[in-house]
Formats: C-alpha cells, sequence, structure tokens
C-alpha cells in the first residue's frame, strides 16, 4: 500500500475515476477536505502526466483546482486536488425550472471550459459526470484523465472517450482531433441537461447527425442567438463549431438581459445609455451623424450619415459596439477642430449564481 504524506489523513471512502482510483483526505495543515487521485495503471503514465499539467494551468472558478503532487517509487503519481462537496451534474438532474437556470447551468460549464482552451489544453471527456456543484452552487469541471495538450501532436490511436459525447472525428482508428471535441461535447451536454436524455442519433457509435434544431424544440423559449450556436455546437464538422468563448459569452448576455450600462460621453457631457434610455443620437452637422440604440442584449449602431468611424474602422447599421471604444464624427483627413469624438464604455455587470 502507498503511503501519503502525513499531513494527508484518509477520511472517507476510495472511489474511482476515469483513469485511476480516488482516497479523500483530511489535509491536517490546511485543514481543509482534499480527493487524491492515483494512476490506475502505470502504463498510463503520459496521461496522468497530462492531466496534472492540465490542472497546473488552471486557475478557473469553474475548473478543480490542483494543491500538490506526489510520487511514488513504483512510477505511480498521486495528484491532490480540490475537493468539491456535492453531487455530478448526472446525480443531480433535474428540469430546468425555467429559462435562467439553464443558462446560468450551461454558462458556468461554458466558462469552465473557455479557461482549459485559454491555455490550450483539450479537456476531452467533458460529460455531466464530470461536472460537481459546490454547496454554493458554483458548477466546476474535473477529471482531466483525457486531457492532452492542444496543438499539432494532438491525437489518439483507437478509440478513447464516452459514447453519446464524444465527438465524431474521435471514432477514427488514428484520430487527430482539436479543441472542438469539447464544444461538441458541450453541445450534447447542453441536450442533457435540457432533457434528461439522449436523441439516438447521437449515441449511435459513431453518432450520426442531430436532429435538425433540436434546441429550438425543447420548449425552453430559448433566444434565437443561444438557439443557433447550441445547435452549431453539435456539427459535424469541427471547423464549423463556434468557440466556446463565443459561446460563453452570448450566455452571459441573455443571463444579462436589460442589466448592461454604457457611459457615453460627446462634447464633455455625459449620458446613459440602459434599459430606462435605450436610444441615443449624436450629430456633428455637415460632418456626421450615428444612432445607438441597446435591445437587452448588446448595444448596436441603428443608422449612421456621414463621415462615422468606431476606432478607425467604419461603421455600419447594425453593427454592435465592443465593450470599450471611440466614434468618431469625421475623418482623419479633417483637422481635429473639423472632428468629434465620442468614448463609449460599457459597464461589465457580475453574474450572480
Amino acid at each position: 500500500m502507498r503511503t501519503l504524506p502525513a499531513r494527508y489523513v484518509p477520511s472517507g471512502p476510495t472511489a474511482r475515476g476515469g483513469m485511476g482510483s480516488i482516497v479523500f483526505c483530511q489535509d491536517s495543515i490546511l485543514e481543509r477536505r482534499v480527493a487524491v487521485k492515483f494512476l490506475q495503471d502505470a502504463t498510463h503514465g503520459r496521461r496522468m502526466d497530462d492531466e496534472l499539467a492540465a490542472l497546473l494551468k488552471m486557475r478557473s472558478k469553474h475548473v478543480v483546482q490542483i494543491y500538490d503532487i506526489c510520487r511514488f517509487p513504483d512510477d505511480c503519481i498521486g495528484i491532490i486536488q480540490e475537493f468539491v462537496d456535492g453531487p455530478d451534474l448526472f446525480e443531480s438532474f433535474a428540469l430546468p425550472a425555467n429559462t435562467n437556470a439553464y443558462y446560468k447551468q450551461l454558462w458556468q460549464v461554458a466558462a469552465g471550459i473557455s479557461d482549459i482552451h485559454a491555455v490550450d489544453v483539450i479537456h476531452r471527456d467533458i460529460k455531466p459526470n464530470n461536472m460537481k456543484i459546490d454547496p454554493e452552487g458554483v458548477i466546476k469541471i474535473f477529471d482531466f484523465g483525457l486531457a492532452r495538450d492542444a496543438g499539432p501532436t494532438a491525437a489518439t490511436v483507437g478509440f478513447v472517450g464516452t459514447p453519446g459525447f464524444a465527438a465524431p472525428e474521435l471514432y477514427a482508428t488514428a484520430a487527430t482531433f482539436t479543441s472542438a471535441v469539447d464544444v461538441y461535447a458541450f453541445g450534447v451536454t447542453a441536450l442533457f441537461l435540457a432533457t434528461g436524455a439522449l436523441p439516438s442519433e447521437l449515441t449511435a457509435f459513431p453518432p450520426h447527425p442531430a436532429p435538425a434544431g433540436y434546441f429550438g424544440a425543447i420548449g425552453l423559449g430559448l433566444g434565437a442567438e443561444v438557439i443557433q450556436l447550441l445547435d452549431a455546437c453539435l456539427a459535424l464538422a469541427p471547423a464549423a463549431r463556434p468557440p466556446m468563448s463565443a459561446v460563453r459569452d452570448a450566455l452571459a448576455r441573455h443571463l444579462l438581459f436589460d442589466k448592461h450600462q454604457a457611459l457615453v460621453v460627446f462634447k464633455g457631457r455625459p449620458s446613459y445609455l440602459n434599459s430606462a434610455n435605450r436610444n441615443i443620437a449624436l450629430d456633428l452637422p455637415t460632418v456626421g451623424r450615428v444612432e445607438i440604440s441597446y435591445d437587452g442584449l448588446m448595444f448596436r449602431v441603428t443608422a449612421a450619415t456621414g463621415e462615422v468611424f468606431i476606432n478607425n474602422g467604419t461603421v455600419s447599421a447594425g453593427q454592435s459596439l465592443p465593450g470599450c471604444c471611440v466614434v468618431a464624427l469625421g475623418s482623419q483627413a479633417r483637422r481635429n477642430n473639423e472632428r468629434a469624438f465620442i468614448t463609449f464604455d460599457l459597464s461589465h455587470p457580475e453574474i450572480v449564481l
């Protein structure tokens, strides 16, 4: 039997994870519970090293944190990681109470996967069983047993994954994959969290195309933008799937519907665009005029005539404004006293879980 450092005192029964066994302990020095995951088979050492490297990079509210590493003479590796006292999303499944509750679940998962991808890591086993809910209602992604760094060496021989959640490209004999495999698995997870089941097309081996318009038909009243993105997550072609950051940001906009606010300063006078004041028109006679509106989700240019530029780029009606920008009335060919500048600063309200 392998002996952990004395500070880690076993405090409960063992469990099994995707690639090894898990022992729950009390850290007697920092006085907190931890989960110690051991490599199940020494032949999987590289996989455990991948998991370790992935977790060491993580600093995310929605991904479990690693605290310590133990290496044993028989080449076994144990990692001491954050203990999440709560059920996984499969165990705790219940139909969403409303659209907003569903958005909150999906946003947390999308935020965690986005953080993973931001450090060029692919989880590759995204599914409800690998996500836990802590006592504060925060969803955390764990079990990086199949993780690989993203890049040209991200490949495997033979199928390794969870049928139903694994992307079609992972079924190839010699599979080369990208972070799009996690996007596909997120789309499948989103279906499960909405209905508690998966369509037969996705559980086939390999999966078939998902039914067209599936997310629009689940009866949750999702926004058109969200439906389009979630359907795209299940595209058979990896390149057709959206980046997780785009899905995360769209879900955030819908969670914060009508809560955004922008500060607009023109000729030294401040004004606000928000749910109480949705439209503003700014004009420099004979030079240019721009109208900006807030639709509860985004701030958009609804009309622009004459010489109007955003961050020195040309403007078109329907264009969304970035979080912070400068709107110029008058081209750079004009003298400064013939131009006017509008500063636009978007606040970022917090998503309350």
